[in-house]
């Protein structure tokens, strides 16, 4: 018995677009807004996370109990660069960043605020002798 070639291709035809059909699931499947679960950097941001735990844990502490001042600073440098590595690749960690980046910018605003009613204060109970 022959099978006739316009048969075996229309077989050849759905199969091949079942199976691009499951691949193109899967991916969908897999994907998670979390990327240290799935996606490029899997991994990643729990590596990121232990690194400046440690950091802040082991090292930072021996620094300033050493009293070497350079350590110190240098380790505060490594932490902050590994931070905003962290705020980069993880999207969790990106919003914590942009929220503090706000919190901050804020307590600027406060602060230019005191400093300029401070120096008002001043012109009035010196008599503007101070500028």
């Amino acid at each position: 018995m022959r099978l006739r070639p316009e048969l075996v291709r229309a077989s050849v035809r759905s199969l091949i677009l079942a199976s691009i059909a499951c691949l193109w699931a899967g991916t969908g499947a897999a994907y998670d807004q979390d990327a240290s679960v799935h996606g490029n950097y899997r991994g990643q941001c729990r590596r990121l996370t232990k690194q400046i735990d440690y950091y802040n844990e082991q090292i930072l502490p021996i620094a300033i109990e050493r009293g070497n001042r350079a350590w110190e600073d240098a380790t505060n440098a490594q932490i902050k660069r590994l931070w905003h590595k962290r705020a980069d690749l993880c999207p969790k960690y990106g919003r914590d960043r942009t929220r503090m980046q706000r919190a901050l910018d804020r307590i600027r605003e406060v602060n230019r605020l005191l400093a300029q009613a401070g120096r008002a204060a001043a012109q009035y109970f010196t008599g503007g002798a101070l500028p």
